[in-house]
C-alpha cells in the first residue's frame, strides 16, 4: 500500500509539472501558428494590394493612353472632317458661282483682220469680225460684222456696218444694218432694221423700219414696215409698206 501510494503521490506530481509546461507550449504554438497565421494574412493582403496596385496602375496607364490615343485620333479625324467640308463648301460655293454666271456670248469675241492683210476666200468665224484688210470671198459671222476695209463676196452676219469705201455683195443681217457715209454697196440688203447713210445699189427688203438720211442715194426697190426718208435722200425705185401692221387695201373697200 504505501509503495502504490508513493507511486501515486509522485505520478500525480510529475503530471502537475508535465501540465503546465504542455499546455504553454500548446498555447504558445496555438499562438505561434495563429501569429504565423495572421503574419500569413498580412503578408497575402500586403502582396493582394501591392498586386492590385500594380494592376491599378497598369490599367490606369492602359485607360490613359487609350484617352490620349482615343483624344488624338478624334481630333484628327475632326480637322479632316473639317478640312472636307471646308472643301466641299469651296467647290460647292464655286460651283454656285460657276452656274450664276451668264454664258458668255460668242460675239463678245472679236476677229480682226488688220490692214495691209489680204485674203483670199470664205471666211467663217463663230464671234465678231473686223475687216480693216481686203477679203475676196464671202463672210459668216455670228457676232457683229464691221467692214472698214475692201471686201468682194457676200455676208452673213448678225449685226452688220459697212463702213467701206466700196463693197460688193449682198449684206443679210439677223438684226441691224448700217452703211455709213460715204460708202458705195452693189448689192441687195436684207435685214430687221436699216439705216443708210451712203450709196446703194439694189434691192433694200427689211421687215422693220428703214431711216434713209438726207446723204443716202438708192437705186433700187424698197421694202418695209416703215419708211423714214430724211429731206435731200434721192430714190430711184418703188418704196412698198409690205410689212406694215395697216391692211391698206381694207381701207379703201
Amino acid at each position: 500500500m504505501g509503495f502504490f501510494k508513493d507511486f501515486k503521490d509522485d505520478l500525480s506530481q510529475a503530471v502537475n509539472e508535465l501540465l503546465p509546461e504542455e499546455v504553454f507550449d500548446g498555447d504558445a504554438k496555438v499562438n505561434t501558428l495563429e501569429d504565423g497565421a495572421e503574419g500569413t494574412d498580412s503578408e497575402i493582403a500586403a502582396e493582394e494590394i501591392a498586386d492590385s496596385d500594380l494592376d491599378d496602375d497598369n490599367v490606369d496607364m492602359d485607360i490613359l493612353d487609350a484617352i490620349l490615343t482615343t483624344d488624338e485620333d478624334t481630333k484628327e479625324e475632326s480637322q479632316e472632317e473639317k478640312e472636307e467640308t471646308e472643301n466641299e463648301s469651296d467647290q460647292e460655293t464655286k460651283k454656285d458661282t460657276d452656274s450664276n454666271e451668264p454664258p458668255r456670248d460668242s460675239s463678245d469675241e472679236v476677229t480682226v483682220i488688220t490692214k495691209g492683210t489680204i485674203l483670199t476666200g470664205n471666211i467663217t468665224s463663230e464671234g465678231s469680225l473686223e475687216v480693216m484688210g481686203t477679203i475676196k470671198g464671202d463672210i459668216e459671222c455670228q457676232g457683229k460684222l464691221s467692214i472698214v476695209g475692201l471686201v468682194t463676196g457676200n455676208c452673213i452676219a448678225a449685226e452688220v456696218y459697212i463702213g467701206a469705201k466700196r463693197f460688193e455683195g449682198s449684206i443679210t443681217s439677223e438684226s441691224s444694218i448700217k452703211v455709213g457715209l460715204g460708202t458705195v454697196v452693189i448689192g441687195d440688203v436684207t435685214g430687221t432694221s436699216c439705216v443708210i447713210a451712203g450709196a446703194v445699189k439694189g434691192d433694200v427688203d427689211v421687215s422693220g423700219p428703214i431711216i434713209i438720211d438726207s446723204s443716202a442715194v438708192i437705186k433700187g426697190n424698197i421694202k418695209a414696215q416703215s419708211i423714214q426718208v430724211n429731206n435731200g435722200a434721192v430714190i430711184d425705185g418703188f418704196c412698198s409698206l409690205s410689212y406694215a401692221s395697216i391692211d391698206i387695201d381694207n381701207i379703201f373697200e
